[in-house]
């Protein structure tokens, strides 16, 4: 059997590129082609360098952990430590899932014994195999993988909190809001938004039958009808803007919130403002909150303080 270097070369320049680029996809990272193409063609220089004699060092598990390590820093550079394993592991995943689509592919199609069918897998690799069994390969990555990163990354994003106000305690996960820009426009401090259905078991009957009886857009309008003073004096209205509009959004002062860092014990701060949401912040009811990104920035300098100490 021939092999002729300059169409190997050309296969796994087309293969890496593709794996690197679905890569950057899955994870969610920018990238600039390129440095892809530059990683693609060190994967192929290595794989041509591979087929020299007593190059045996090259075929090594070592050698290969090296070269990907090599092809994601050249292609994306090096940001942080956990961004660098999570590229190298989708790196493998998507690697394994499309040389496994076009293995599978091109045994789907041959008709003959189990035995020379393997045989003839590599030695028959069209072309037209190749295509197809990554456009298949394609279509799982971009189907399964980037779910599970994407669940992955939502995953982390959650925080168990605890809601005090008048002496009860309302417990719901809630998530890290990048895009939550809601503050109070006297102290501009950092609003929580919180579903209304979640937040209901800490307020007292006459102000959940106020929420209740009146939609949202007349919450603000009729507010001087509820007949709860001690919640009326806490509360806040917090102006917001939508996609071409503004309005208003109806909060009030907690006593405290309680939120539960990854490994580490609650930790408490005092007068949180929480917005009230009348609909429902997660549509499979992931979460019920939205915590604003200072809120979690404050927590963690809490925690860095309270391990020094």
């Amino acid at each position: 059997m021939y092999i002729y270097a300059d169409v190997l070369f050309i296969i796994n320049i087309m293969m890496n590129s593709m794996v690197l680029m679905l890569t950057a996809w899955t994870v969610g990272v920018a990238y600039k082609f390129w440095r892809i193409l530059l990683a693609a063609v060190v994967g192929g220089c290595y794989v041509l360098l591979g087929m020299l004699p007593n190059m045996e060092l090259c075929h090594t598990v070592l050698a290969k952990f090296v070269i990907s390590w090599l092809l994601i820093y050249i292609a994306f550079g090096y940001t942080s430590k956990r961004k660098s394993f999570l590229l190298l592991a989708s790196f493998y995943v998507i690697s394994f899932i499309l040389g496994g689509s076009i293995v599978g592919w091109v045994y789907f199609w041959q008709e003959n014994y189990y035995s020379h069918a393997l045989n003839k897998i590599f030695t028959n690799l069209s072309w037209k195999s190749i295509l197809w069994g990554s456009c298949l390969g394609a279509i799982l990555i971009v189907s399964i993988i980037r779910r599970m990163v994407s669940s992955t990354t939502r995953n982390q994003s959650l925080y168990r909190v605890k809601i005090e106000y008048n002496g009860q305690v309302a417990e719901l996960t809630a998530m890290l809001d990048t895009g939550n820009s809601l503050y109070t426009t006297i102290g501009h401090k950092p609003v929580v938004l919180v579903s209304q259905y979640s937040v209901e078991p800490i307020l007292s009957e006459d102000v959940v039958t106020f929420l209740r009886e009146n939609v949202p857009e007349m919450w603000l309008v009729n507010l001087s009808r509820c007949i709860d003073d001690k919640w009326l004096s806490r509360t806040q209205i917090i102006p917001y803007h939508g996609i071409g509009s503004r309005s208003m959004l109806l909060a009030f002062r907690a006593d405290a919130l309680l939120v539960s860092l990854t490994g580490t014990a609650e930790i408490r701060i005092q007068d949180v403002v929480i917005g009230i949401y009348s609909g429902a912040l997660s549509e499979d009811g992931t979460y019920a909150g939205l915590l604003h990104p200072q809120i979690i920035n404050e927590l963690y300098k809490k925690e860095g303080a309270s391990i020094c100490a």
